[in-house]
């Protein structure tokens, strides 16, 4: 009988004979804290994980009490890569609040690894904490985030410059004084991108945004006036001539100055509306796309504006009476080809009163000439819904298209789809469309 082969099996390893810069790259898509577990492979790996470019600490679990501190401490002081291209930084509240924990060291070293990318989120219990001031003068960062319990701290010797930066991000950070703010904003000469999350207790009464090359701002302050009675001392000022995209939503009752924005392409105002601002909204008046959250003061002021570069209109209707008003909007917006309304707001106010509005007068010449699509979303089947729907059926000579999507606890959806579909349209091209 043939004696039986065997076949040995070889492991072979494959991986570690490759080159350097292509192992690097393989850890840098890999969790950090695995890709430093690599050095426990064997001798070839023990230094390779220090020289990856992507970086990621997160105190991801808020009911762990471990933080991770030691390990980002750790880690960064063995880090050997001459270039950072992303570092993101995250401590919750698990991290202790000794002596020890100093941030500014660690941003210290990735300014002088010529860091490109940095995100600092500091959730923790202690106070807000200072960055090393170097970090205001990184010449190779291009993206910025600083959140949480930060101080932006820019004394007035220091000459702050980012010559590279083109994206911030400052969301709930505190400012040791409103001259640190327009320092830091003065300091990015090629600024494209700005995003702010306001505290109440920013430490800042006028926000001054001046920059030049911005052409993307996202503005949030959430800190809510109580009654139309409330005021404050505070204001945002903007003076950005390149802007093209403006996204603000602000509860907080403070003032508003904004400066001319002639490229403006497409803005989403959500303001309160208590002290609804004429010469603000004016400020929009040439843009070519707007989303409004509307409510009765708001559809009243925008009403009186001529948006003859308007496009594209999507609203959201917050109070009863919008019908009448609106449609003095649509009277001043002549060039209008897609109109969306989002009834989200007021889909379950059942106890909403009809809004009462007068069909006879006259149509707005964007509905015979221009409009070719029309969407309802939450669409309730009430009786504003409907006279509005066909009023718009009615009187737009070339739409195309007009999507209803219904709300969800809505019955008898098939039964109202056949009513809708009979409605009188003016438009021989016209499709009816149902989501």
């Amino acid at each position: 009988m043939a004696k039986a082969k065997t076949e040995e099996i070889v492991c072979e390893d494959r991986i570690s004979v490759l080159p350097e810069d292509l192992l690097v790259t393989i850890l840098d898509l890999l969790p950090t804290k695995d890709a430093v577990a690599t050095m426990f492979l064997s001798k070839r790996w023990l230094s390779t994980w220090t020289m990856v470019t992507s970086l990621v600490y997160k105190d991801i679990d808020c009911e762990s009490k471990k933080s991770v501190w030691c390990f980002l401490k750790k880690s960064m002081q063995l880090h050997k890569a001459p270039v950072i291209n992303s570092l993101c930084m995250e401590l919750g509240p698990q991290c202790p609040t000794t002596d020890d924990v100093d941030i500014g060291k660690l941003v210290a070293k990735a300014v002088d690894r010529l860091v490109i990318k940095l995100d600092i989120n500091l959730l923790w219990s202690a106070g807000p904490s200072s960055l090393h001031r170097s970090l205001y003068s990184c010449e190779t960062l291009v993206e910025l985030t600083l959140s949480g319990q930060i101080l932006v701290n820019i004394p007035s010797s220091y000459s702050a410059y980012l010559p590279s930066l083109r994206e911030l991000e400052l969301i709930n950070v505190v400012y040791k004084d409103e001259d640190s703010l327009v320092s830091l904003l003065s300091s990015c000469p090629v600024l494209e991108i700005l995003f702010v999350d306001r505290r109440k207790d920013d430490n800042v009464k006028k926000f001054n945004v001046k920059v030049p090359t911005l052409w993307d701002f996202w503005y949030t302050n959430y800190s809510s006036c109580s009654s139309s009675f409330d005021h404050t001392d505070r204001c945002l000022v903007v003076d950005a001539p390149a802007l093209t995209n403006y996204r603000i939503c602000d509860f907080s009752g403070d003032s508003r100055s904004i400066e001319d924005m002639p490229f403006l392409q497409d803005a989403n105002i959500d303001v309160e509306s208590y002290h609804p601002d004429d010469k603000f909204l004016t400020s929009f008046s040439s843009v070519l796309s707007l989303h409004l959250y509307l409510s009765d003061a708001m559809v009243n002021h925008c009403s009186t504006i001529n948006f003859s570069r308007l496009i594209k209109l999507s609203i959201c209707p917050c109070g009863p009476e919008w019908l009448e008003p609106l449609l003095r909007f649509l009277g001043n917006a002549p060039k209008l080809k897609e109109f969306l309304v989002d009834y989200k707001f007021l889909y379950k106010a059942e106890d909403i009163p009809y809004s009462w509005w007068n069909q006879q007068s006259p149509v707005p010449g964007c509905l015979s000439t221009e409009l070719e699509i029309f969407e309802w979303r939450e669409y309730g089947d009430r009786m504003e819904e409907e006279d509005f729907l066909t009023y718009i059926l009615s009187n737009s000579m070339r739409l195309k298209t007009a999507t209803i999507s219904f709300r969800s606890d809505l019955e008898d959806q098939k039964l109202i789809i056949e009513e809708l579909e009979v409605l009188p349209r003016v438009s021989t091209i016209s499709h009816l469309l149902f989501k």
